[in-house]
Formats: structure tokens, C-alpha cells, sequence
């Protein structure tokens, strides 16, 4: 079962995933399912903040994000070891 949502994003931002979507031979829907999911099964941001002026956008350092992924990374391990996890395997 599937759901429509709304999202505010900037349109130059839509346009150009759209794009790379159509060059991948994705829909839009697929990838922004797909982030979702691996959303859901990392519990949280399924990528690594980098180096990147969006850190700047964010206002945090690289420092900080490094931090915040290894605190993730042990509560992770923790509810792993506890048997707390449970595989997502899709929609």
C-alpha cells in the first residue's frame, strides 16, 4: 500500500534529482522510497556528512558529524548485540 505525500523542496533542487533520476532509470518516487528505506533501516540519515559546504548549511563541523555518526554507530551495536534490530526488507 502506498501513500501520497507533499514535500516542500526548492525546484532547482527537484529539477536537476529528476533529471539524474530519468539518467538512472529511476522514478522520483522509487528514489525518494528507496532514501526512506534506507532511512528506516540505519535509523537515520543513510549517508555520511562530508566535508562539503552543506555542513555549513547545517551548522555543524565536520567534528560534530563524526561525532553524531559514532554515537549512532555504538546505540546501533548496543540494540544489535540486545536483539533489538529488525530487518527491513521494503515496501
Amino acid at each position: 500500500m502506498t501513500e501520497q505525500v507533499r514535500y516542500r523542496i526548492d525546484k532547482k533542487l527537484v529539477r536537476k534529482a529528476e533529471k539524474l533520476c530519468e539518467e538512472i532509470g529511476i522514478s522520483p518516487s522509487q528514489a525518494v522510497s528507496m532514501f526512506f528505506a534506507q532511512m528506516v533501516k540505519v535509523g537515520g540519515v543513510p549517508f555520511r556528512p562530508s566535508n562539503f559546504p552543506a555542513l555549513e548549511e547545517y551548522g555543524v563541523t565536520l567534528a560534530e558529524a563524526e561525532a553524531a555518526e559514532a554515537r549512532a554507530r555504538r546505540e546501533l551495536d548496543a540494540d544489535e548485540k540486545a536483539g533489538k534490530l529488525v530487518e527491513f526488507a521494503g515496501s
